[in-house]
């Protein structure tokens, strides 16, 4: 099979705190509901996998069989790329390295990004603590006086926020929000606002030991980034992160026309817009898989995307 262009078909998770808007404002169909996130790009064997239709085969199968369209140094597919919209704040969570992950859940750490695609004019994130030590931090989430521990600052619509592996954080309310992080799924909670999950009719599992283990002490969360964006070949590019080892991210638009050379391999979200990409049709809400050094991508018509890829340590 020749490197080509492949639409990958995202994969949708239920969540207590999601709902419809997902499936309205990108034209997504399925029967999960509520959809709280949806997976644009995710290779878990068995677990969370999105499907490449054209070729009949899951994402994870695709990155073993084209190693070549990848050339990564990780076993699985390095990164994972979803859309979260919710209708409620999330739980306050961590996610933690590889270390601990490995050791106490057989898993990756989960080191993440977000980029606010939308927000009213109270939305706000969690972001890191106030507790100058662990015991402090440990006495406060046992007292649960989290309005004292919990950190908030306000969502900032086009800004990027850099979460390392045992940050304190959470999505709030409405808050529209575009996630690259590392390929694993491994969340520890520390408050649930004791929600109770419908369809075990029991509060969701906290993991308060594990946070406590994890979480950065003192704080040292900054706040959201702005990256200025430049002109090039008709394409105004933001480029925010490029990590080896994690994740590279930038995002792209188009009014007419654009070129942008892409040597490595890559996954392109469009979040708003429509047009076509080498002759490709694309609209909002669809991600195209672009093989490693697949070479120049033509853009035409009003495209606003984001291009998600990795480099190698």
């Amino acid at each position: 099979m020749e490197k080509q262009i492949f639409k990958i078909e995202p994969f949708f998770e239920p969540r207590i705190w999601g709902g419809e808007r997902l499936k309205k404002r990108y034209g997504y169909t399925t029967d999960i509901s509520p959809v709280g996130e949806v997976y644009n790009v995710v290779a878990l064997p068995g677990q969370a996998d999105c499907v490449v239709t054209s070729i009949d085969k899951t994402l994870s199968q695709l990155y073993v069989e084209k190693q070549e369209w990848f050339k990564c140094d990780t076993v699985r597919l390095p990164i994972r790329v979803n859309i979260l919209d919710p209708l409620a704040d999330l739980s306050v969570q961590l996610h933690p390295g590889d270390e601990y992950a490995l050791k106490h859940d057989n898993s990756r750490g989960k080191p993440e990004a977000w980029v606010i695609l939308n927000a009213p004019e109270d939305g706000r994130i969690a972001f890191g603590h106030y507790a100058k030590s662990r015991e402090e931090f440990s006495i406060l989430s046992e007292k649960k006086e989290f309005d004292k521990l919990v950190r908030y600052i306000p969502a900032k619509k086009d800004w990027y926020l850099d979460i390392p592996a045992g940050t304190l954080h959470a999505i709030g309310k409405d808050v529209l929000t575009y996630n690259i992080s590392r390929n694993a799924d491994l969340t520890y909670r520390l408050y649930d606002y004791n929600r109770i999950d419908p369809k075990t009719d029991h509060e969701r599992q906290l993991h308060i030991d594990k946070v406590i283990d994890n979480v950065i002490v003192p704080d040292d969360a900054k706040d959201f980034i702005w990256f200025d964006s430049t002109h090039e070949n008709g394409c105004e590019i933001s480029r925010y992160w490029n990590e080896p080892g994690l994740y590279t991210l930038l995002r792209l638009k188009t009014i007419t026309e654009g070129h942008y050379s892409q040597p490595r391999f890559a996954f392109i979200t469009i979040v708003e817009g429509s047009g076509r990409i080498n002759g490709i049709s694309v609209k909002k809400g669809e991600t195209i898989l672009i093989p490693d050094n697949f070479g120049t991508l033509i853009f035409r018509g009003k495209i606003d995307c984001f291009i998600a890829s990795y480099e190698n340590e």
